[in-house]
């Protein structure tokens, strides 16, 4: 099918008026820049210690190393690092002692808006004023005594406008908020296991005590009369001793002193 040098002016024609329309329609809307400003940050880290008492589904219930009994509910995504390794809530065992260090960061932002737009006076009564805007809608703004108006390149306030005037405005809008941003990181140590005793083995049943043999009926010896014993000899008498001795040493020993105890009584008188 051929396309005609008719037809093909036709398109052409509306294909520039629909890029024309979008960019008056660009030009007739408020044009609007958004800026994110940072004006300060803190930050603040609190640590808590506790022993979790129960543990049910996302429930999570602690003794704080205050005493006191405090609720948590932990979505799924939050992990905690028991002995080294990582664990859902629901993994948590009665016992466990947490150690939790929260950083929070504030951070102050202004939010800052800036739309600019023109129109012509269609109305004007301090601090009022309607503006009948390029689409050809007329919009009321309320607007602060302080507030310029460009005209004509030069600023004035809504009070130094006239009706007719061809104006242009920047509307700045700021909203101040803070941005908290936290960050939770919980460690922990499970309880020991208490490992349980074994039982004893049961001792072995004793062997059954093999039957006494039955007692053997011997004869009894009979007792052999012993021989009587010798009589024994008799001691052979003593022989007589040879004569050796003599009353001739006697004689002399009493001659001797009876010598001397002469001479003593001489000697005496």
């Amino acid at each position: 099918m051929k396309i005609t040098k008719t037809m093909s002016r036709i398109l052409k024609r509306s294909c520039i008026a629909f890029v024309l329309g979008g960019f008056l329609t660009a030009q007739q809307m408020p044009q609007t820049t958004k800026e994110r400003i940072k004006t300060g940050s803190s930050t603040t880290t609190k640590e808590i210690n506790g022993t979790v008492v129960a543990v049910e589904g996302n429930t999570l219930v602690v003794k704080l190393s205050t005493g006191e009994i405090e609720t948590f509910n932990p979505p799924d995504s939050r992990k905690f690092v028991i002995d080294g390794q990582e664990v859902s809530v629901h993994e948590l065992k009665v016992g466990t002692r947490l150690h939790a260090k929260q950083t929070v960061t504030q951070t102050s932002v202004t939010e800052r808006t800036r739309a600019t737009l023109t129109g012509k006076v269609w109305y004007v009564a301090g601090p009022n004023v309607i503006l009948t805007l390029p689409n050809g809608e007329n919009h009321q703004f309320k607007v602060k005594d302080d507030f310029k108006f460009i005209v004509d390149g030069r600023p004035a306030t809504v009070f130094e406008l006239k009706k007719g005037m061809t104006v242009s405005a920047e509307k700045i809008v700021e909203a101040p908020h803070v941005e908290m941003a936290s960050d939770v990181q919980v460690t922990g140590t499970a309880p020991k296991a208490v490992a349980k005793a074994e039982p004893a083995p049961a001792p072995a049943p004793a062997p059954a005590p093999a039957p006494a043999p039955a007692p053997r009926h011997e004869p009894k010896p009979v007792a052999k009369a012993e021989p009587a014993p010798a009589p024994a000899p008799e001691a052979p008498a003593p022989a007589k001793l040879p004569k050796t001795g003599s009353p001739l040493p006697l004689i002399g020993l009493m001659g001797l002193l009876f010598s001397g105890a002469s001479l003593c009584v001489r000697r005496f008188r």
